[in-house]
């Protein structure tokens, strides 16, 4: 069952994710699977809003991979940490394209039931995008210093 499950997320972060075949999805994820990521906190549950929240990151992100780093399976549930890179093309998250090249570790855990994923949960660090787009404000903290050095 293990393994089973391991090749169940791999395929949704291999397949649909890096590739960009949606078709996929209608296979191994539930038609009303729940979807948690505290980037997205207004994604609704079920496959067919996860297919179109993966064609929204790889429209904004055409060239979009992952690498899968470490794979873990326990019970029901497969945890994966990754990293995904892409060149930031069309609008992400209100953030105009940049043209710029960006890569991001994360972690999502999948629960999965009779050979699909039920539930799955994504953590991953939107200020690192940001900064690796060039896209950051400098916290007023650092600007005051800097300003007051340039005083001194």
């Amino acid at each position: 069952m293990f393994e089973e499950n391991k090749t169940i997320a791999r395929r949704l972060m291999d397949e649909a994710w890096s590739e960009g075949k949606l078709d996929v999805i209608s296979e191994i994820v539930a038609s009303d699977c729940h979807l948690h990521d505290p980037v997205f906190p207004s994604l609704t549950p079920g496959a067919e809003s996860l297919k179109r929240h993966i064609q929204m990151c790889r429209t904004s992100f055409p060239d979009l991979r992952f690498r899968i780093d470490d794979v873990i399976a326990e019970r029901n549930e497969v945890v994966i940490h990754w990293i995904a890179g892409g060149t930031h093309k069309a609008q992400f998250l209100g953030m105009q394209p940049t043209n710029r090249k960006a890569n991001v570790s994360g972690t999502s855990i999948y629960r999965l039931h009779n050979g699909k994923i039920v539930e799955m949960w994504s953590d991953w660090n939107v200020l690192t995008l940001m900064q690796q787009l060039g896209l950051t404000v400098t916290p007023k903290v650092a600007e005051a210093q800097r300003s007051e050095a340039h005083r001194s």
